[in-house]
């Protein structure tokens, strides 16, 4: 029982602990797990990424190395700047919305030139006098601001700084000021500019992630008492004429004062947000078509019809992929991409309503599917067969991460199948290891411990099921053999030393080999004798008849070793059975001991071998072995095999013993 409690014990408190550890891990969602777990979400994005083409109503013009070729290094004067945003709303554009800030005056402007020129007083007059009607850039580019919608936008800083929202902002909830990301300010526009433009928005792609890539835009971030929408989120309210956007939030768990923000309506859309007021793009791949350079806006200034079929109806995002301007972001497609193309992802994320979500209960449900399948996973190490048990659990895990890409295919919602699988292999691991190890270690001892007495199909059995192995003492029914080899000591007094152990071993091994093929265990040889017993330590329910079997073929034994040795005068053997209680197990001292047997059933084997002598008989066996044999139910001990031999008293009975000897065709007939 306790070889049993240990076997098992051992190795499932190992896959216990091991489940512990992976719900403490998951529930405390350290930093390196949370990065894990996004890696795992960003697999699934580059499976099969979808394909988003003209038909979305989303534009990118992008001011790229071709068009710095062409118009001049960055930044451009912003009258030209003025010309591109007049083609675009002259083209249709829905909205124009620069991914951009433009903190300063433009420089190139002729009258801000003159000034930072050291030209003399009367000069510098003259050249004011000339200028007087040239313009100022930034004049005319908050020209072309205020003639159609246009979004300008701001970077979040940690400078301190007024902020004005250019559009209201409707709670439906609990304030989430303290659920969102903050910044001290914001770094504005030139006030002429910003004072143009129907909408502002913050540009960020705020990096949450520490391998830099950009999973969520934070969709509103917070400014004092202020909230400031993302480029894409103000974009979408300007495009559509809305003044305002209603942001509900859900009361926190641990301040009901607080609110969690959830959903931002915009218009007609809604834009699902995590609590942290950010919104997960699902990206894909975008067709060129949606990509204008800057370049064909100017060319196709004074001819907006090609321009118009392109852009018209459409948000436009005006942004750089030039490397030099240092606006290119990693993404979880694997590739670095424009901080304007993030923005027009999100976009096209919430008008065709493909965004991921991450459900609050996703949590809970990740943490008990680590329960459920790390227990299972631990069931099976601990009871079924190692291959079977794998099977098994490689099953499950497929079945987890079947679901979770499902999830993740059809209403898009992110549930990490990661954890679940790595702790059912861990569980798995932690249970199987220390269970093989023990039943090595336990298969080892039997070997080593039986290989000389247990025949090899008995020695099979125990190493496949240690457990029907008791090596303590119990009370068992055997079937008790003694064997003794009739004169022997005084045939080897005659004979040479080595002659004698040599004759003996002749005729012990192939004895022994009869006992091993009726599954017999070896207890002992005793000069020359020697003592064998079945149904230890494995059940045997035909005992008698194995060891009736047994002892026919020890005298058949000595019959062909006396043929084949032609010895003169014959060896001859005498074989004694009983049947009945005794107590088996291993016994001896902690430095030495054997498996035996001990009890009045074999004392009364010894003495019926004993008879033997006195019979003439070379196998008597009792009237229990008897009984026991025909309750078998196989032919060698009916009548006909076995002949009765008497009655006897023999040392330390009282009453005889009632004994039976093999038929004998010369004797019987």
């Amino acid at each position: 029982m306790v070889r049993r409690v240990s076997r098992y014990l051992i190795p499932a408190c190992a896959g216990f602990v091991v489940v512990l550890l992976c719900l403490f891990v998951r529930v405390s969602d350290p930093a390196p797990l949370e990065n894990a777990r996004e890696r795992f979400f960003d697999f699934y994005q580059r499976i099969d990424p979808p394909t988003i083409g003209t038909d979305v109503p989303v534009r990118i013009v992008d001011i790229d190395d071709r068009s710095l070729a062409a118009l001049g290094q960055w930044p451009w004067p912003r009258d030209q700047l003025g010309e591109m945003l007049s083609a675009l709303h002259a083209a249709g554009a829905a909205v124009v919305a620069f991914d951009m800030t433009f903190p300063e005056p433009d420089r190139s402007s002729p009258q801000r030139v003159l000034d930072d020129l050291d030209i003399p007083a009367e000069v510098r007059r003259q050249l004011n006098a000339a200028l007087a009607n040239s313009g100022d850039n930034d004049e005319a580019f908050a020209q072309a601001i205020a003639a159609g919608p246009t979004v300008l936008g701001l970077t979040p800083s940690s400078n301190p700084s007024d902020f004005s929202p250019s559009a209201g902002l409707a709670t439906l909830g609990p304030p989430p000021l303290a659920a969102l990301l903050n910044a001290s300010g914001v770094l504005d526009n030139v006030p002429v500019l910003q004072q143009a433009a129907d909408g502002l928005g913050g540009i960020h792609v705020s990096l949450f992630d520490d391998d830099a890539v950009v999973r969520r835009i934070p969709a509103f971030i917070a400014i004092g008492d202020n909230l400031l929408p993302s480029l894409f989120a103000e974009a979408l309210r300007v495009a559509q004429g809305e003044q305002s956007i209603i942001l509900r939030t859900n009361p926190s768990s641990n301040n009901p004062d607080i609110g969690i923000p959830e959903i931002a309506r915009i218009g007609a859309f809604d834009v699902p947000l995590t609590p942290t007021g950010a919104y997960r793009v699902l990206y894909g791949q975008l067709d060129p078509a949606l990509t204008i350079s800057a370049v064909d806006v100017f060319q196709s200034a004074g001819t907006p019809g090609d321009l118009s079929s392109r852009v018209d109806g459409t948000i436009v995002l005006v942004g750089t992929s030039a490397p030099g301007l240092f606006d290119l972001r990693a993404s979880p497609l694997g590739s670095f991409i424009p901080g304007v193309t993030i923005h027009a992802q999100a976009l096209v994320g919430v008008l065709t309503g493909a965004g991921l979500a991450r459900p609050d209960w996703a949590v809970g449900l990740e943490i008990v599917a680590i329960a459920l399948v790390g227990c299972l996973a631990l069931a099976l190490a601990l009871f079924a067969p190692p291959a079977l048990g794998a099977f098994i659990t490689a099953v499950v895990i497929g079945l987890v991460g079947y679901g979770s890409v499902w999830a993740f295919s059809n209403p898009q919602m992110l549930i990490d199948a990661s954890a679940p699988a790595v702790t059912a292999i861990l569980t798995f691991v932690a249970v199987t290891v220390p269970r093989l190890l023990l039943t090595e270690r336990q298969q080892r001892f039997i070997r080593n411990a039986f290989t000389f007495y247990l025949a090899e199909p008995v020695l099979a059995r125990l190493e496949r099921d240690p457990d029907a192995l008791s090596l303590r003492g119990e009370r068992r029914v055997l079937t008790v053999l003694f064997m003794d080899v009739r004169g022997f000591t005084a045939r080897s007094e005659s004979m040479a030393p080595t002659n004698a152990v040599d004759l003996l071993n002749a005729l012990l091994d192939p004895l022994s080999e009869a006992v091993l093929a009726e599954e017999g265990t070896i207890d002992k040889f005793m000069g020359d004798g020697m003592m064998a017993f079945w149904n230890a330590p494995l059940d045997q329910p035909d005992h008698a008849e194995r060891a009736i079997r047994a002892g026919k073929a020890m005298v058949a034994v000595v019959d062909d070793t006396n043929k084949r040795l032609q010895l003169d005068p014959p060896l001859s053997i005498g074989v004694g059975l009983n049947t009945g209680d005794a107590f088996v197990g291993n016994m001896g001292s902690k430095r030495r001991f054997a498996y035996s047997a001990i009890g009045d059933t074999v004392n009364l084997a010894a003495r019926v071998e004993g008879l033997t002598s006195m019979t003439g008989a070379p196998l008597l066996i009792t009237e229990a072995t008897r009984a026991h044999a025909q309750q078998d139910g196989e032919g060698p001990a009916n009548e006909q095999a076995l002949v009765f031999a008497g009655e006897h008293k023999v040392k330390g009975r009282q009453k005889a013993v009632r004994v039976y000897r093999m038929f004998d065709e010369a004797l019987d007939a």
